[in-house]
């Protein structure tokens, strides 16, 4: 008779677990995961809204650059026309001391049509909507697309009408002495002044609205949040002013200019 073999096994001990452990073990597994979705989706999206700043910075900057440099333009085309006005006033008040056989040479010359606007900026902001999307500021596209409005108004009202006046169709031909001398030149210095302070009171909105530092641009009083109404007539006010004088200063030198040029030429009467 075989004897009995007695094998032990193993006693598989179970620790009680506290009441609610299991709760707590899944809601720490719910807390970690959120954490850890929040913290790469979080990351993501400053890291997106941080380049979109950067991009929407560098957009504005370039708009307001471009801006800038059509303010210079137009300054320099302020400048022919007021040498055009000198000049026109001193053969008109007998002051000119060369001969006016050349006379509509030397005016002619003040043709501001050779000054251009890049046109490269204004056709991205206008035409591409991603441009748009990109400021993401509306206050800041509409004031910019006024700013090219005004641009587009002195091309027309005043280069392209002025560069009629002085050069005429034939470029073999040289405009008559009387016609230039008819010009009404303090108008148009009038007109260009008048859009050169409005498209400067504008761009300095343009920074403002874009939070431009006065590290970026200096030039600018960064304090200035906008421009005020009352500022923009001041400037009209003065350039009316000078306007005025300039008509009544016309009336003389015509009348004068008439009464030198009969007695220098009889015969022509």
């Amino acid at each position: 008779m075989n004897p009995k073999i007695k094998v032990r096994m193993p006693k598989f001990t179970r620790t009680p677990r506290p009441r609610g452990y299991w709760v707590r073990e899944l809601l720490m597994t719910i807390l970690a995961t959120s954490i850890s979705i929040v913290l790469t989706f979080g990351t993501a999206n400053l890291i997106d809204n941080h380049h979109k700043k950067v991009a929407q910075r560098k957009m504005a900057m370039m708009v307001i650059h471009d801006i800038d440099e059509t303010i210079k333009e137009m300054e320099q085309v302020d400048s022919i026309l007021r040498e055009f006005r000198n000049l026109q006033f001193e053969i008109l008040e007998g002051k000119y001391t060369e001969s006016l056989e050349f006379a509509n040479i030397m005016l002619s010359n003040y043709d501001p049509s050779y000054i251009k606007f890049a046109e490269t900026t204004q056709r991205i902001f206008t035409s591409n909507v991603d441009t748009w999307s990109t400021i993401g500021k509306v206050d800041f596209i509409d004031n910019v697309s006024g700013c090219y409005i005004l641009r587009d108004e002195f091309k027309q009202e005043i280069i392209d009408d002025f560069h009629e006046l002085v050069k005429p169709k034939d470029d073999n031909d040289l405009a008559k002495l009387e016609d230039l001398l008819a010009v009404k030149s303090e108008y148009y210095v009038a007109i260009a002044s008048g859009l050169i302070n409005e498209i400067k009171a504008a761009n300095e909105l343009n920074k403002r609205i874009m939070g431009i530092s006065e590290k970026d641009y200096a030039k600018f009083n960064t304090k200035m949040i906008g421009y005020e109404r009352s500022d923009l007539d001041s400037l009209y006010d003065a350039v009316n002013e000078e306007y005025l004088q300039d008509i009544e200063r016309r009336g003389h030198a015509m009348e004068n200019f008439r009464k030198n040029r009969a007695t220098m030429y009889p015969d022509e009467d």
